[in-house]
């Protein structure tokens, strides 16, 4: 099996910070987002950040999680964290399951900069939602470009002791809790 390294772990950070933020302005965009089904759901995504004068990045290793939600921690989990990203604006456009998203960020960690990205998120019913994601970011007088893709899949009930706002990995098919969205534990 192989290890994530510090720069993917900061790069699944930033793009978090990106999906974050547009998670978030789901909750507080012009247009409807449809409900999604409470229970237990199973994301993964691709990336691939390209910092301006290095080489390529071509690891098309996913990084999977699972959550535990109902509606009210899915609610409460975007209200948390609308405030987690300061600095930044959202457009959500669209309706039937098909939106286009814009993003733009001033840098987040102080230091001059922006961060933006469009992209598109589509929705299967409740069960089910793709995005895809282009970042360009010059912070700290580094240019870096980043491509996301991802899923999200209701996959059942939660398991046993998962409460809603829990998340973390699967290991030998048990979930193994990493914190709580909601409690921060």
């Amino acid at each position: 099996m192989r290890r994530r390294n510090g720069p993917t772990l900061r790069r699944a950070a930033l793009l978090g910070s990106l999906v974050a933020t547009a998670f978030t302005g789901l909750a507080s965009a012009s247009a409807t987002f449809p409900p999604m089904r409470p229970g237990f759901w199973m994301s993964r995504m691709v990336m691939h950040m390209n910092v301006a004068g290095r080489p390529p990045n071509n690891d098309s290793i996913p990084i999977v999680r699972y959550a535990c939600h109902d509606a009210a921690s899915m609610e409460a989990a975007m209200k948390a964290l609308s405030g987690a990203m300061s600095g930044c604006t959202f457009d959500l456009e669209g309706s039937g399951g098909h939106y286009t998203m814009s993003t733009h960020c001033t840098n987040p960690m102080g230091s001059p900069g922006t961060i933006t990205g469009s992209g598109t998120i589509t929705t299967h019913g409740d069960t089910d939602v793709h995005f895809v994601e282009n970042s360009i970011s010059d912070v700290a007088k580094m240019h870096m470009t980043m491509a996301a893709t991802g899923d999200s899949k209701w996959v059942g009930a939660c398991p046993a002791g998962a409460v809603p706002g829990d998340f973390g990995i699967m290991r030998n098919g048990v979930f193994q809790k990493q914190g709580n969205r909601l409690t921060k534990k």
